[in-house]
């Protein structure tokens, strides 16, 4: 789970991953391996099989015993005030099961954006609840896309906005484009003041930190 700051809230951003009983789980990767010991794929598991798994104890003592959570039970935790980013980490075939969710926790879609790298996941969620807000992610590492050719898959998957990898190619050039064409743009990951303050004066909407609070204090002390 990662932070975010923006210029109206601030939040969290979890990855989420379907069980093989077609349940939805918050985790990162595709294995269960790095976080748990158990070299099994997420997908591979039923949800009961899951949450059996001890998870904390690799990150710290002070961690241990912890499980992997359940998308439903982060957002129905989640405070009112607080905007959340749900990365869907498999393709188009956890949408229906993911709207379902969203549906039966009640919680408001204001404080909700899905973002994912596969285009067909913000096709199909679009399609389906159009007032869900939707951000195609994008690595500049791995995909050399011209500015164009990223505005046309952004305008043909009906996404309200990319959420871009920490870059020099994401310059202000790039984020005006996406803002001519009325899409937001957002940036991760961000641990650096001198980066937070680049990206913020170039009009960014969000960052996603390791360091909220640095961070945070460091861009509100620039208002």
């Amino acid at each position: 789970m990662k932070e975010g700051f923006n210029q109206k809230s601030d939040g969290v951003e979890v990855d989420i991953r379907l069980t093989k009983d077609s349940k939805i789980v918050c985790h990162h990767d595709k294995s269960a391996l790095r976080t748990t010991g158990v070299n099994k794929n997420i997908k591979d598991m039923s949800l009961e099989e899951v949450r059996a798994l001890e998870c904390g104890s690799w990150f710290g003592k002070s961690w241990s015993n912890e499980k992997i959570p359940q998308l439903k039970d982060v957002l129905e935790s989640l405070p009112v005030d607080k905007q959340i980013f749900i990365e869907v980490k498999t393709n188009k075939e956890i949408v229906p099961f993911l709207l379902k969710i969203i549906y039966e926790t009640g919680i408001s879609l204001g404080q909700l954006t899905i973002i994912s790298f596969f285009p067909d996941v913000i096709k199909s969620i679009k399609g389906k609840e159009s007032h869900i807000k939707c951000n195609l992610l994008i690595a500049f590492d791995h995909q050399d896309m011209p500015i164009q050719e990223i505005l046309d898959l952004v305008l043909e998957t009906k996404a309200d906005g990319i959420g871009a990898q920490n870059h020099e190619k994401l310059d202000e050039r790039f984020i005006q484009s996406m803002k001519s064409i009325g899409k937001s743009v957002h940036v991760w990951t961000v641990n650096s003041n001198e980066e937070a303050e680049r990206y913020y004066k170039s009009g960014i909407d969000s960052i996603t930190t390791n360091k909220p609070l640095s961070i945070r204090n460091y861009l509100e002390a620039l208002k």
